[in-house]
């Protein structure tokens, strides 16, 4: 299955599924399917040779690439970079982005946008431990 699909959902959660990471294909955006109301969570896979056909930029959000198989280069503002399942790629809104499938297996990633320098809380400092 390569598409977003809802499983479940109340006023306080949701649950959603892309289907299966190891054949998934395309782009799925859920921020819209889940109800998030502070980031956009989206996944992507690009072929063998394939890349995202522009390059972009943000006026608020950065973003987080978390590489979850394959091998590809960010270009990022003219310098290319190199990256492999397991890397993790922070870019700033300003800064000029493409992605490019270099490997002989799709890049599948998960992307996570949120408006930079938004974040007051995380982990600790936000977390409740119930006993």
């Amino acid at each position: 299955m390569n598409q977003a699909t809802l499983q479940q959902s109340t006023a306080g959660y949701s649950v959603a599924t892309v289907g299966n990471l190891a054949t998934f294909e395309g782009k799925a955006f859920v921020k819209e399917l889940v109800g998030s109301t502070s980031m956009e969570v989206s996944f992507g896979s690009l072929a063998p040779g394939q890349a995202v056909p522009f390059n972009h930029k943000h006026k608020q959000n950065e973003e987080l690439y978390i590489v979850l198989s394959g091998e590809g280069v960010f270009t990022l503002d003219g310098t290319e970079v190199s990256v492999a399942s397991g890397s993790v790629v922070r870019i700033a809104p300003a800064v000029s982005r493409c992605t490019r499938c270099t490997g002989q297996t799709p890049l599948v990633y998960i992307c996570i946008q949120a408006k930079e320098g938004s974040l007051e809380q995380y982990t600790m400092t936000d977390g409740i431990i119930e006993q």
